[in-house]
């Protein structure tokens, strides 16, 4: 019965999607004054923000466990090398570092000099967005062997690179604040867009395996 709900981990990421995309919405709708095309998606979050609890504790520490489980789903089904297994556990880190980054909220604004827990804020994110793209780069490269893999290969080495421009994108435009809020989403949209690909063809591949086994 256990392995046969582990066998389900890789939809956690599909859900950690759905489950962050439609809370920060919400969030967005609820805060007066938000403009998501500018403003970052921690500033729903914000200490003394009307809605902290509900973008910390409904949005960035479940979405965060459940991309832990989906990294941890990589390792168990598809890791297959070094490389892969290395990868598969930067993806945990991603999901731990949204988890860290509910906990440790930013001040109003998400200023770049503000106190101890919004700085911590700041650094906790950089390593979570360099640690998914460095861990989709490195998976890219190495499940698109995979068969249920191989039609989607250009895509899966392609999305690490774009996501890597649109974070230059958007830390350059951090300090105007113009249109910062967009290039943040374009650049997690292209790491939920994976997430949500990835997903299912890993169950689909394990599952097949498993038959096979039988």
């Amino acid at each position: 019965m256990r392995t046969k709900y582990l066998n389900y981990l890789p939809f956690s990421g599909v859900v950690g999607t759905i489950l962050f995309t439609t809370t920060s919405i919400i969030s967005g709708l609820l805060k007066p004054g938000y403009k998501p095309i500018h403003h970052f998606v921690s500033e729903l979050g914000a200490t003394n923000s009307s809605t902290e609890f509900l973008m910390n504790y409904l949005g960035f520490i479940p979405s965060g466990f459940l991309f832990c489980l989906f990294g941890l789903s990589i390792f168990i089904m598809a890791a297959k090398n070094l490389s892969s297994k290395i990868g598969s556990l930067l993806i945990m880190v991603f999901g731990l570092g949204i988890i860290m980054a509910g906990i440790f909220s930013c001040d109003a604004g998400c200023p770049p000099n503000g106190s101890m827990e919004s700085t911590i804020h700041d650094l906790v994110s950089v390593i979570t967005l360099i640690s998914v793209i460095m861990g989709i780069i490195l998976l890219g490269f190495t499940i698109k062997a995979i068969c249920t893999f191989q039609s989607i290969s250009i895509y899966l080495t392609s999305t690490g690179f774009i996501s890597i421009i649109l974070l230059v994108v958007m830390v350059q435009s951090s300090e105007s604040r113009y249109l910062t809020g967009l290039w943040q989403r374009l650049l997690l949209a292209s790491i939920f867009i994976w997430i949500i690909i990835v997903g299912p063809r890993i169950y689909k591949d394990y599952h097949k395996h498993q038959n096979y086994v039988k």
